[in-house]
């Protein structure tokens, strides 16, 4: 049972990693008709939104855009902040609608932020406690391990209605504001589709692993 599992979770990642991938290869490769850069959306949308004083920065890597509320700048890859493509600009919508998000202090967002503390420490101790635990056959450190995991299991939650929201916000603002037309409606919501079915992939693979080390607890102790 247990390694079904862990192979269930590997799946659930692996098959929401190849949909974000396929669909940003194959809308990469897809110009959006207005011709507009990653770069030109993400400014436009700033600066009708009032966030004239967020920035915009080439990033490197693939798929490394973000939004970084600390030094207000919307960061975008290469691909992304000068493609002129469907996934160009639905991404560059995406993370702008982060930056509306925090400058609104979104529900889920201060939520969010308040957990993030605890989710970072929890994050960098869980394993190593869960693991001593199991190894020295110390149930209640396991256990303490595993309440670790709930807290970034918690994280991620939350974190869900936060990137449903942006990806919601970036199809209307995109439709809206007249920067794809409507055959293209589609495409983009296929795009930010694919993009939020990481973070889902992310809470089930979760889940699953803690259900696994709960399972691995109980059988030890019978």
């Amino acid at each position: 049972m247990q390694y079904f599992l862990y192979l269930l979770a590997f799946i659930v990642v692996m098959i929401a990693q190849m949909k974000v991938n396929s669909a940003f290869h194959q809308y990469k490769q897809q110009e959006n008709e207005k011709g507009l850069t990653g770069a030109q959306v993400a400014r436009r949308i700033l600066d009708e939104n009032g966030l004239h004083d967020v920035s915009i920065e080439h990033a490197q890597g693939v798929l490394s855009d973000h939004y970084d509320p600390k030094a207000k700048v919307v960061r975008l890859s290469n691909d992304i902040y000068y493609g002129a493509t469907i996934a160009a600009i639905s991404v560059a919508a995406h993370e702008s609608s982060h930056a509306i998000q925090h400058a609104e202090n979104y529900g889920f967002i201060a939520l969010r932020n308040s957990i993030l503390p605890f989710c970072a420490l929890s994050s960098n101790l869980a394993w190593p406690v869960l693991l001593i635990g199991l190894l020295f056959s110390i149930k209640p450190l396991a256990y303490f391990g595993i309440g670790l995991l709930l807290v970034v299991l918690a994280f991620q939650v939350v974190t869900l209605p936060v990137e449903f929201n942006a990806s919601s916000r970036a199809m209307t603002i995109l439709a809206n504001d007249g920067m794809i037309y409507e055959e293209e409606r589609a495409d983009v919501k296929s795009m930010l589709s694919a993009a939020a079915m990481t973070y889902v992939a992310a809470v089930i693979s979760s889940a699953i692993q803690i259900l696994r080390f709960l399972l691995i607890i109980n059988r030890n102790r019978d």
